[in-house]
C-alpha cells in the first residue's frame, strides 16, 4: 500500500511522520528511501492497541504548530480527495476555515491493484461509509486539541475551529481490495489487538472467521457503485447526495424544523443538516420516512453505513413514479424545483441497485425468471441517467420538445429523452444537414 499511498499524497505533502509498531515487511526499507520521511517507532505496553493510537493521533501534529499550513492525520490506507486539493484549501483558508470532516466511502475492488496509476484512477466505485466521516485535515495553529474516539470514529476538537459551509472533501478508504487481500489484512492486525481492545469491542471485525470476513466483503461489493468525484463521475459534484434529495420533492424542510428543534435553533439549512448530520442520528426527512424501518428491511444498507433515504430514492423512486402515474397521481420524481438542475448527468446503477429494483437478493441473485415490466423500465431509464443529451440538437430537431421545455410543462430536453425520447426513436445528438 505505501507505494500507492505516497503517489497521492506527494504532490502536496512536504513532510511525513509515520509510527510503525513493529513492521516486519519491507515498508521499513521504502520508508527510509523516501526523502520526506520520518519514522517513529512505537510500542504498545498496556492493554489496548487501539489506546495507544488514540493518543498519538491526538498529540503528534502538535509539534507542526508554527511550521506547517495544514496537518493530515489518517492511516495508510485513507485517501482524502478533492479534484484541485491545493487551490480548495487556499479559498478555504481565505474564508476562515480551520478543518475538514471528510465525506467517507469504503472503496471496493476485484483485487489488489498494481501499476504506477494514482490509486484514485485505479478504483472508483465504494459504498459510503459514515464511519469515514472524519476529521483528517486542519490548520495545526488553529485547534487545541482533537479529541479522537479510539479509531478516529469520532473527534469533538477545541480551539478555532470553523467547518467549511459544507464538505467537498472524501475520505477514501482502500481496505477492501479484494478477498484475498482482506483476509491476508485481518489476520495481520488481529494479531496486533490486546485484551483491552477485544473487551472494549475495538478491531472485533479482525477476530471474524474467514466465511463471515467473505460474507462482508460480498456485501460490500454488492453495494458499491461509482463514486460521486470519481472515475465516470468526476464531472459530478461532491456535494450529490444533497442534490438527490432535493431533486426528488419529497425532504420536507418545514416539518423537519417543526420535528427538530434543535435544527431550528440553531439556524442551519435543514436539508444541509440532514445531509450531515441528521441521517447519521437516526432522523427523518420527512414524516413518511421510517429510516429504522427501512434498515431493517434493507440490512445491506446498514451494514455499508450509507444513507438510508438516498438508496431508497435511487433504487425505488421511478418504479413508485411509474406506479402512481399508472394511477392518474402526479410522478414523485422531477418536480418543478427541481428543474433548474435536471440536465445533470446522474451515475449509472450500480448492480446492487439493479437486482434490487427487480425484487431480488443482491448477494444471492443470479438471471431473474420473471421481471415485471414496470422494474424492466426502470433498470432502463437508470442506464440512460448516463447518455449525453446536446440540448440545442434536440431542440433544433425536435420542435415539439423545444416547444414543451419551453413552456414549462417538460423539465428538461433530457428529461424527455429519459422518458419518452428513446423509446420513441429519437436521438440524444441528433445529426444535423451538412
Amino acid at each position: 500500500m505505501l507505494p500507492h499511498f505516497f503517489r497521492h499524497y506527494d504532490p502536496f505533502v512536504s513532510r511525513y511522520f509515520i509510527f510503525d509498531n513493529g513492521s516486519a515487511d519491507d515498508s521499513l526499507d521504502i520508508l527510509e528511501a523516501h526523502g520526506r520521511v520520518m519514522v517513529h517507532h512505537f510500542d504498545v505496553g498496556g492493554d489496548s492497541f487501539v489506546r495507544v493510537q488514540q493518543r498519538l493521533s491526538d498529540t503528534v501534529w502538535r509539534k507542526s504548530r508554527g511550521f506547517a499550513d495544514w496537518v493530515i492525520v489518517v492511516d495508510i490506507d485513507e485517501f482524502i480527495f478533492h479534484p484541485d486539493l491545493t487551490a480548495y484549501l487556499g479559498r478555504c483558508r481565505s474564508a476562515g476555515v480551520t478543518a475538514f470532516r471528510a465525506t467517507g466511502y469504503e472503496m471496493v475492488a476485484e483485487r489488489f491493484p498494481t501499476g504506477p496509476e494514482l490509486l484514485v484512477e485505479l478504483i472508483t466505485t465504494g459504498t459510503r461509509s459514515a464511519g469515514h466521516d472524519k476529521l483528517c485535515l486542519f490548520d495545526p495553529d488553529a485547534l487545541t486539541d482533537t479529541r479522537y474516539a479510539p479509531g478516529r470514529e469520532g473527534d469533538a476538537p477545541k480551539g478555532r475551529v470553523q467547518w467549511p459551509e459544507r464538505p467537498e472533501m472524501l475520505l477514501l478508504h482502500y481496505k477492501q481490495l479484494g478477498l484475498d487481500y482482506v483476509l491476508e489484512r485481518s489476520a495481520e492486525l488481529r494479531r496486533g489487538l490486546k485484551e483491552g481492545d477485544i473487551e472494549h469491542g475495538w478491531g472485533v471485525q479482525y477476530l471474524w472467521s474467514p466465511e463471515e470476513i467473505e460474507q462482508r466483503w460480498a456485501t460490500l461489493r454488492a453495494a458499491s457503485g461509482p463514486v460521486p468525484g470519481l472515475g465516470v463521475l468526476s464531472d459530478l459534484p461532491l456535494g450529490y447526495e444533497e442534490r438527490v434529495i432535493a431533486e426528488s420533492g419529497l425532504f420536507d424542510d418545514v416539518w423537519y424544523r417543526n420535528a427538530y428543534p434543535d435544527v431550528a435553533e440553531a439556524g442551519v439549512d435543514p436539508l444541509e443538516h440532514y445531509c450531515v448530520y441528521g441521517w447519521k442520528e437516526g432522523r427523518q426527512p420527512n414524516p413518511s420516512f421510517e429510516p429504522t424501518a427501512y434498515l431493517a428491511d434493507h440490512p445491506e444498507v446498514a451494514a455499508t453505513g450509507q444513507n438510508p433515504f438516498v438508496h431508497y430514492l435511487r433504487s425505488r423512486r421511478a418504479v413508485r413514479a411509474l406506479s402512481a402515474s399508472a394511477a392518474g397521481e402526479p410522478p414523485l420524481s422531477n418536480p418543478p424545483e427541481a428543474r433548474s438542475s435536471a440536465t445533470e448527468i446522474l451515475p449509472a446503477p450500480s448492480y446492487g441497485e439493479i437486482v434490487s429494483i427487480l425484487g431480488l437478493d443482491p448477494l444471492s441473485a443470479t438471471e431473474p425468471l420473471l421481471i415485471e415490466p414496470a422494474a424492466l423500465l426502470e433498470v432502463l431509464r437508470l442506464c440512460l441517467r448516463g447518455v449525453v443529451v446536446d440540448e440545442e440538437r434536440y431542440c433544433r430537431a425536435y420542435p415539439d420538445v423545444a416547444q414543451a421545455v419551453a413552456d414549462g410543462s417538460l423539465a428538461s430536453t433530457r428529461a424527455h429523452y429519459i422518458e419518452h425520447g428513446y423509446f420513441e426513436g429519437r436521438q440524444p445528438i441528433p445529426e444535423e444537414p451538412g
